[in-house]
């Protein structure tokens, strides 16, 4: 048995509460992560986990374990870190959460030039709408739209989204255009469901107030890619990020309605957990988005 990998086994067992979700952080099976925690409970002769079916959870022993084992692991970091870095070894996985829309419109187009810059970091891009959990998910980092809430995360904010309204050519020829908010008594938009089961509320910025309007809708959906396929469709008014959509706009897809009445800018931020002993590669690739951001900042504020 390698114990060094069966400690990271076990931590990550610990962590995402059962074998089959630790399995899918490690990219493994769920027997191989099974047998490597029966071999370090017979090896060190103590029981470690108390396993039921739907979760696993430490012992008083296993605890004890674990929180050694997370400082071993952690100072094993810190000295491949410090060896790759006198070296300037730049090798590596970077794990990575992103919105679809963000991933599609604003990194995926520019990646060539990233690896041109960097070809011994490979990238590990996990799409998610909803907020991502980092050290559950084994991600180095994420890429979040909107405020960012989660204790314990570093958030660097590299931009903003400014948010619109649109509707098809098709919806303003057979609902007209709406002028301001009370014609939107008139109008029908696109609902949009939020992991919590909560529908997004349309607000919209008149002079300095936030003002909320009710729409009739006639279509909910949960994924941002459905949501922007609704209005390209003509199925009602959608509010979206002008550095995504704008380029519907120029192609004649869509049309900026209520131009006046904005949404309050959006914040894109970069989130980790904080570690001294991050690796190298992954604040080259975090650097590169606060980077890429910076470029199109004219067109997100």
């Amino acid at each position: 048995m390698d114990k060094i990998s069966a400690m990271k086994v076990y931590v990550k067992v610990v962590e995402a509460a059962t074998f089959t979700r630790a399995a899918e952080v490690l990219h493994t099976s769920a027997v191989y992560v099974t047998r490597m925690v029966q071999a370090l409970e017979s090896d060190l002769g103590v029981k470690l986990l108390i396993r039921t079916t739907r979760r696993s959870k430490p012992t008083d022993a296993g605890l004890r374990y674990y929180e050694r084992c997370v400082a071993l692991l952690r100072d094993l970091d810190e000295m491949d870190a410090d060896a790759q870095a006198s070296t300037g070894s730049k090798s590596g996985v970077v794990r990575v959460s992103m919105p679809s829309l963000v991933a599609k419109s604003t990194v995926i187009p520019d990646l060539p030039k990233f690896f041109a810059s960097n070809p011994d970091i490979r990238l590990d891009i996990s799409i998610a709408d909803h907020h991502s959990d980092l050290i559950e998910e084994g991600l180095d980092c994420a890429l979040r739209v909107g405020a960012v809430s989660e204790p314990g995360l570093v958030a660097k904010t590299v931009g903003h989204y400014k948010t619109l309204t649109y509707a098809s050519p098709e919806y303003i020829r057979v609902h007209s255009e709406p002028l301001n908010l009370d014609d939107l008594s008139d109008h029908i938009g696109v609902s949009y469901a939020l992991k919590s089961g909560r529908v997004r509320g349309w607000e919209f910025l008149e002079g300095s107030e936030v003002r909320s309007v009710q729409l009739k809708s006639a279509i909910l959906v949960n994924d941002t890619d459905t949501y922007m396929a609704c209005g390209l469709a003509g199925l009602g008014l959608i509010q979206g990020s002008t550095f995504i959509l704008d380029a519907h706009v120029r192609a004649g897809r869509l049309c900026k309605v209520l131009s006046d009445y904005p949404l309050n800018p959006r914040p894109v931020s970069v989130v980790y957990v904080p570690n001294r002993t991050r690796p190298k590669r992954v604040d080259i690739f975090i650097d590169w988005l606060v980077d890429l951001y910076s470029i199109h900042r004219a067109d997100q504020s």
